[in-house]
């Protein structure tokens, strides 16, 4: 299956018209996902399936080609509004498989979500991310004036969640993934304050 990620969705999957907008999946020098670029007309945003970046993996090829056999490939397709909550909402990972369908044998895309895959990072990196999460909900959240200010950090919150939310360490003890599940919650707590505005939600 082809894996990607919330953190490299996040920016296309955010932009106009969100989920109505179609989604290409191409490979060409690695796979990736495109749509056009609202922000610069005749540009295009990308996003990397994991292991498939020429300027990030260094056996991209070998990778891309276990995955989808083909020199290029290109195929246009759409997402459901429960994936697409999934990847937004609760930083899931998209999978998606080229596939002949059993209905007109016709090539179509299989595609899912799952939790995201776990990462496992030195337990003292954990315990820095855990503190990462905890600055973002008590020192700059508050630090926020006016709407502006809030909305630009709730982008930034849910970019650290998109990447912190997968990290695990084998050596973390109970006390350390208590405070880790805290200080999810306690950044998701603020991102739901949020209105899509910048306003204040209040219970």
């Amino acid at each position: 299956m082809i894996r990607f990620t919330s953190t490299v969705l996040r920016p296309l999957l955010t932009q106009n018209m969100g989920m109505q907008r179609p989604l290409i999946l191409e490979k060409n020098l690695g796979i990736y996902i495109r749509i056009p670029d609202d922000r610069r007309p005749g540009e295009w945003l990308k996003a990397w399936a994991a292991g498939c970046n020429p300027s990030k993996d260094s056996d991209w090829s070998a990778f891309s080609d276990a995955l989808i056999p083909d020199r290029e490939f290109f195929f246009k397709t759409f997402m459901a509004q429960s994936m697409f909550d999934a990847v937004l909402n609760d930083h899931c990972d998209l999978l998606i498989k080229p596939v002949i369908s059993d209905l007109n044998n016709a090539l179509t895309l299989h595609k899912e979500t799952q939790l995201p895959m776990k990462v496992y990072v030195p337990v003292g990196d954990y315990r820095e991310r855990v503190q990462w999460l905890y600055d973002q909900s008590l020192r700059h959240f508050h630090a926020c004036v006016g709407d502006a200010e809030r909305l630009s950090w709730r982008s930034q919150a849910l970019f650290v969640l998109d990447q912190v939310i997968r990290l695990d360490s084998k050596r973390a003890k109970p006390a350390d993934r208590e405070m880790f599940n805290r200080a999810v919650e306690s950044v998701k707590d603020r991102i739901r304050a949020v209105m899509s505005d910048g306003s204040l939600r209040y219970y």
